[in-house]
């Protein structure tokens, strides 16, 4: 099974249709795949297609392109095990895989691409990723991660990777040196422009590339971790100091002790847990969240998953939450996007956001919640589609605007609202009936 976590990022609801695929597989089919029942987790999505396959049999005798296939598939589940990725399903002419980190899979699809595409006889690879949180139905995958890595693996050409926007800023420093942001992509199936990133994987591409370097370039990300348990707080330190970007600057042991260390230090990311002495972390988050000389984001940390908690930190302003046993990686990967100020809401988190606020008054069709009156048509926009889980890019994208537009756009409505982030954003959306 997939492991079960919390991520702070938001996977909109909706799927399209699933008409067939080139290759002979159905789209229905290729988002249906997994061996075991998934809990919720935000995981990375990557599917591999065998390009010119039947050509093999015109070019080979049966018997050589039975090894020649073999040899491929082989070579990319070497690179899923030495990346610690899960197979999930073999489709005809490929595979579906799921990482916990979006680091390794970007790596896996280049150790897979070396090793084939790259080899001397080597067939013809091509590979698609995207993250989010996939959907379980009874045994079955589903969900707008699952189709776009399926159809960014359509897209690409023979010998690419193609992976999304979110994958690219998820993925990390350590990986920045592999990816090159490619504009949007019409995929099918898929509504609206997706923003995608080439991974660089020839030796030739990395040439063309800044080398990369042991430290990560500019100011590391500064954490706090706030947690009655010292072998907790021990144990996320060893990860995060791990990190060439990312460095613990403080350890609280109660909300007091946060709050103090938090004034003092100004860290980029405090890990907050929720239930502590002294101050509960709640309310120590709130008293952070409120100051308006402090700019950093917080992610509490749960034991269980349970909404009481869930409204009151979305209330006060938390980027997000991680469940204390989450793997490694995805603690990096919230860390990251926290420090990024794209921190948002897990898929879970959202779907029951918006069940709670299902019977909001809705305004009339065409009317203005009056809470959101002042904004201007253009923030209006924004603000729908960030409620709909959309990246700055992605909104860039579908107004036809630069990012650095939409990034002043999301500014002004949060100061006019008197809001904090985006989570509150979404929360405000859904609540006064703007987002249904």
């Amino acid at each position: 099974m997939l492991p079960r976590a919390g991520a702070p990022v938001v996977i909109p609801g909706g799927e399209p249709g699933h008409p067939s695929s080139s290759a002979g597989v159905t789209r229905a089919r290729r988002t249906a795949m997994m061996l075991h029942a998934v809990d919720p987790a935000f995981v990375s999505i990557l599917f591999t297609d065998l390009v010119g396959s039947t050509a093999m049999w015109h070019h080979h005798s049966d018997e050589a392109a039975d090894a020649l296939r073999r040899e491929h598939f082989e070579a990319l589940r070497v690179a899923v095990a030495e990346h610690g990725g899960r197979e999930v399903k073999s489709t005809g002419d490929g595979l579906m895989v799921v990482f916990t980190s979006a680091t390794a899979a970007v790596r896996c699809a280049v150790a897979m691409q070396r090793a084939t595409t790259g080899a001397e006889r080597g067939p013809q690879l091509r590979v698609g990723i995207d993250a989010g949180e996939p959907i379980d139905d009874d045994g079955d995958v589903y969900g707008t991660p699952v189709i776009v890595a399926s159809r960014l693996c359509d897209a690409a050409d023979a010998g690419e990777i193609l992976v999304s926007d979110l994958v690219r800023q998820v993925a990390g420093r350590r990986s920045a040196e592999l990816l090159q942001p490619a504009g949007s992509v019409r995929l099918k199936g898929i509504a609206d422009p997706v923003a995608v990133a080439q991974v660089a994987w020839r030796e030739r591409d990395a040439a063309d590339e800044p080398p990369a370097r042991d430290e990560a370039p500019g100011r590391p990300i500064t954490v706090v971790i706030a947690d009655d348990q010292r072998l907790l707080r021990t144990g996320f330190r060893v990860i995060l100091d791990a990190e060439p970007d990312i460095t613990v600057v403080g350890e609280a042991a109660d909300g007091r002790a946060a709050l103090d260390v938090v004034r003092r230090r100004r860290p980029d990311v405090v890990l907050m847990d929720i239930r502590m002495p002294e101050l509960d972390g709640l309310q120590a988050a709130e008293r952070i969240l409120a100051d308006p000389d402090c700019e950093t984001a917080v992610v509490m940390l749960t034991t269980f998953d349970l909404d009481e908690y869930i409204y009151e930190a979305l209330r006060i302003g938390a980027s997000g939450f991680l469940l204390k046993d989450t793997p490694s990686d995805r603690l990096l990967d919230a860390v990251r996007v926290a420090a990024a100020g794209e921190a948002l809401l897990a898929p879970s988190i959202t779907r029951r956001l918006i069940a709670r606020f299902t019977h909001a008054a809705r305004p009339a069709d065409g009317a203005v919640p009056e809470e959101v009156v002042e904004l201007t048509a253009r923030e209006l926009d924004v603000l729908r589609l960030v409620a709909e889980g959309l990246s700055n890019t992605e909104i860039a994208t579908r107004l036809v605007l630069t990012e650095n537009t939409v990034k002043s756009h999301v500014a002004h409505l949060l100061g006019k609202l008197g809001l904090r982030d985006r989570v509150q954003a979404v929360v405000l959306a859904y609540q006064t009936g703007f987002a249904a």
